[in-house]
């Protein structure tokens, strides 16, 4: 189980920045719904043949079966948790497959069993255990042969509401959506509009629904000490694979100072 600020994630298709942003824009704590996708990744999944029809339970269940554990999250180009991807079967980690299942098929139930930690959860769904072990194992992309990303058709929304065209750089595509994994896209270097290497990215954060609300991204400091995270809204990213590689590389329009000057992410 883990703390329940409830969310995952794995980020998709990105509206562009607009140069200048509000400070007021920006996150300096998490909101007490929402939840690293980092500590959602790894937490176990159990299924339920009986309905689950409570918010709430005194631990788990009689008749709940443990199917496996989240290995990752797929998110929709409109910033949506569209599957998880549940590592299910084998021993000791050997022999496992990897299934997919829609995030509206998953309920977080709150453990009243635990009274030290009252935001605790399990994640629950309603199937049987033979219904994962029938489950297709998940392809990435079925259609794609080679080429992990392809380009963004550039009449693509992007994100309602974008105040400028997503920034573009030779050699480099906008990362298609549905081949983004939160283990992908987290360390991925910063950069701003100079293309000047600022961070990387140090974790993503969802909001109650399922959405990504949240990039973090770690500024400053020098081999790994003296970073700081601060947070900034979905809109605010352009996300680029390489056109002929795996390399992916985050941009902003804001500058590594304006970074700086933003509050610390406390999550």
């Amino acid at each position: 189980m883990k703390k329940l600020l409830l969310s995952t994630a794995l980020l998709a298709g990105l509206a562009g920045a607009a140069a200048a942003q509000d400070v007021a824009a920006f996150r300096a704590a998490a909101d007490p719904l929402n939840v690293r996708a980092s500590d959602f990744i790894g937490m176990r999944v159990y299924a339920s043949e009986a309905a689950i029809d409570a918010t709430e339970y005194n631990g788990a269940q009689q008749g709940w079966d443990d199917i496996g554990e989240i290995n990752d999250v797929i998110l929709s180009r409109d910033g949506k948790v569209d599957a998880v991807l549940v590592d299910i079967g084998g021993f000791l980690g050997m022999g496992e497959r990897q299934v997919a299942v829609g995030m509206e098929a998953i309920k977080f139930v709150s453990d009243s069993a635990t009274a030290d930690a009252p935001d605790d959860f399990f994640l629950v769904m309603t199937a049987k255990r033979a219904d994962f072990e029938a489950a297709p194992p998940y392809a990435m992309n079925s259609a794609t042969n080679g080429d992990a990303m392809a380009a963004a058709p550039a009449t693509d929304a992007m994100a309602a509401g974008a105040t400028r065209a997503p920034m573009l750089r030779d050699g480099y595509v906008a990362a298609d959506a549905t081949l983004l994994t939160s283990e992908k896209l987290t360390g991925a270097k910063v950069y701003d509009a100079t293309d000047a290497a600022i961070g990387e990215v140090s974790n993503l954060v969802l909001s109650a629904d399922g959405k990504v609300e949240q990039v973090i991204v770690d500024v400053g400091g020098f081999l790994g000490m003296g970073e700081k995270p601060v947070a900034l809204p979905l809109a605010d990213v352009d996300i680029l694979k390489e056109a002929d590689g795996d390399d992916l590389r985050v941009y902003l329009g804001q500058t590594k100072e304006q970074l700086e000057a933003m509050p610390t992410y406390e999550g």
